[in-house]
């Protein structure tokens, strides 16, 4: 992204394939569905409480961040909500450019907002006096056979996606549908990691090319505009997760892990590093991105005009 960004801003003629969006999509939709083991399903039921709070706290983030975008950044009201919505990154472009917002900077926000906020929470949990260890686990591999059932996972969510006219049918078939598939333990695993990369490299370049014609100026105030708005998410964050800690007695720490929208992967891998309920962690920001992909459109819909 950041190498075609600069080539897009530098006015060399870079683009990608149309074709190539929606396979890598329902690889994301597959991925995001893949944390659902029955490992994690069976736990749901002791983190109820707090997974029933972040409706609640993705509107408020939403209507904190939507606020600030579109009356102190003065964002038109598209690009305002799909930037401010904390979703996933490559989720949220992908709905914005096909809702009409101004993808190049939903993009930027987006990706200057989870850089920030991985960066970030490790400072907020020194104040905790907690040292973040360097060592991660790693991720075991998947056997051909399941990488095959993945596979077929994300074409087959893909066409009833585009049956039963989801938005963002590869996403969302592929998605829902692995997450069922991994609940009752049909599917294991995650997609191959080098399937992985492929998604993130074509969707990267495909981002990155959106900058053609946007001057580097333009560019750096956007930047600015999403420092703030990680500052916005990060206080919501912090009162959300004080609020949820007083009912539920839930730790704030863990909750803070759990619901600042960084990534998926950032967050549960420093929530592994530090020993503290990973499970806990991805199964929140998981819940957290379904919520935000499945509602975003509709929500949008009904104060957006044509």
């Amino acid at each position: 992204m950041l190498a075609t960004t600069i080539a897009a801003i530098g006015g060399l003629p870079v683009a990608v394939p149309g074709a190539l969006r929606d396979p890598m999509l329902a690889v994301l939709g597959v991925l995001l569905g893949s944390g659902f083991t029955p490992e994690l399903v069976a736990q749901l039921g002791g983190w109820l409480p707090t997974l029933l709070s972040l409706p609640a706290y993705v509107a408020l983030v939403t209507l904190a961040s939507v606020t600030y975008l579109r009356w102190i950044a003065r964002y038109d009201m598209r690009t305002a909500f799909f930037a401010g919505t904390p979703g996933g990154f490559g989720e949220m472009v992908l709905l914005s450019d096909r809702a009409g917002a101004d993808a190049r900077r939903v993009a930027l926000i987006h990706s200057v907002r989870i850089l920030l906020i991985v960066l970030f929470v490790p400072v907020a949990i020194s104040a905790f006096g907690i040292e973040l260890p360097s060592a991660t686990a790693a991720t075991p591999a998947v056997g051909w056979v399941d990488s095959l059932a993945l596979l077929a996972t994300a074409v087959l969510g893909t066409w009833l996606g585009g049956l039963v006219r989801l938005p963002a049918p590869a996403l969302l078939g592929g998605m829902i549908l692995s997450a069922l598939g991994h609940a009752v333990g049909l599917l294991e695993g995650a997609p191959p990691v080098v399937v992985i990369a492929l998604a993130q490299l074509v969707i990267g370049c495909s981002i990155g090319c959106r900058f053609t014609g946007f001057r580097l100026h333009d560019v750096l105030a956007t930047m600015a505009v999403g420092f703030g708005l990680t500052m916005v998410m990060f206080a919501m964050s912090f009162a959300a997760a004080v609020g949820v800690h007083l009912v539920t007695d839930t730790p704030p720490l863990l909750l803070l892990l759990a619901l600042v929208p960084g990534g998926v992967a950032e967050m549960s891998i420093i929530a592994l590093a530090l020993g503290i309920e990973p499970a806990f962690v991805a199964a929140h920001h998981i819940v957290r991105i379904a919520i935000v992909v499945a509602a975003a459109p509709f929500v949008f819909r009904r104060f957006s005009k044509p």
